[in-house]
């Protein structure tokens, strides 16, 4: 039996995912995830919340790219992590020293390390 995850390039998503955080506009015409992210950096947000409705009404939208996305949201999430690791802008505003940084990262590279593979987690 073929893994499903041998025909799914990951690599060609996270780039789709990258395009979708970086030119999605809202009505008002703002880069609207870059604004999240700018605010994630800044330490005034704390996570990222991709809405779908906002990916399927994405005018370079891809189809099947939004299945995947729909089908195994778990995966996806790691996907669209690593898109906003990518994109994430400099902080704009000093942040405050902490200790609750340095784990936050410590357990985000465990936790790719473990699916380096781009098998789901068990």
């Amino acid at each position: 039996m073929q893994s499903m995850t041998k025909d799914l390039d990951f690599e060609r998503d996270t780039a789709l995912a990258r395009d979708f955080l970086l030119n999605f506009t809202n009505i008002h015409g703002e880069t609207k995830y870059m604004n999240v992210l700018q605010e994630v950096a800044n330490r005034k947000v704390l996570a990222v919340e991709i809405d779908l409705e906002d990916l399927f009404g994405y005018k370079d939208s891809d189809d099947e790219f939004i299945r995947r996305v729909t089908e195994n949201t778990k995966r996806y999430v790691g996907v669209f992590a690593d898109a906003i690791d990518a994109l994430l802008p400099e902080p704009t505003q000093p942040l405050p020293e902490d200790d609750h940084d340095v784990l936050m990262m410590t357990q985000r590279s465990q936790d790719g390390a473990e699916n380096a593979d781009g098998s789901d987690p068990q």
